[in-house]
């Protein structure tokens, strides 16, 4: 069901879900970047450390954190433009997230899994939140809000 309030079309709860879900990956890929580099043994700051010094670690770690912030960044800003209607930027967050999927199972069919245990699953959550949007994304509800913005313009 499309809501309009003083002219202006609202989104649907889809909509919504996938705009906050987008903010919930972020946090999640931060995290699992953060809890992998500096906590989780071996750290990959320790790592770096052995195999290129101090200031090579610093510097890769750095470019991994711009690259990151980046990623994040262009992430939330087509989550805003999908949430404001934007089509495109809706298209490019299903693409992202079958991309997402297709590389959780084709990583866990190359691990040669034989059953799942929580570590493996934690690992692939950001992955399977963005998959998450993509499906909300395909929903009527959603198609039917991107469908009526494009059509009130």
């Amino acid at each position: 069901m499309i809501r309009a309030t003083a002219g202006r079309i609202q989104p649907p709860n889809e909509v919504e879900f996938a705009f906050r879900a987008a903010f919930g990956t972020v946090f999640l890929g931060v995290g699992d970047w953060v809890l992998n580099t500096f906590v989780i043994p071996p750290t990959g700051l320790r790592q770096l450390r052995d195999h290129e010094g101090t200031s090579g670690a610093i510097l890769q770690l750095s470019l991994s954190a711009a690259v990151l912030a980046m990623l994040a960044a262009a992430w939330l800003l087509c989550a805003v433009w999908m949430r404001r209607g934007g089509n495109g930027a809706r298209l490019v967050m299903i693409v992202v997230g079958v991309g997402c999927l297709l590389f959780v199972l084709n990583d866990m069919s190359m691990s040669g899994l034989t059953s799942l245990d929580w570590s493996l699953l934690s690992s692939y959550v950001p992955d399977l939140f963005t998959a998450a949007i993509a499906v909300v994304l395909l929903l009527p509800a959603s198609r039917a809000y991107f469908s009526a913005v494009k059509n009130a313009a």
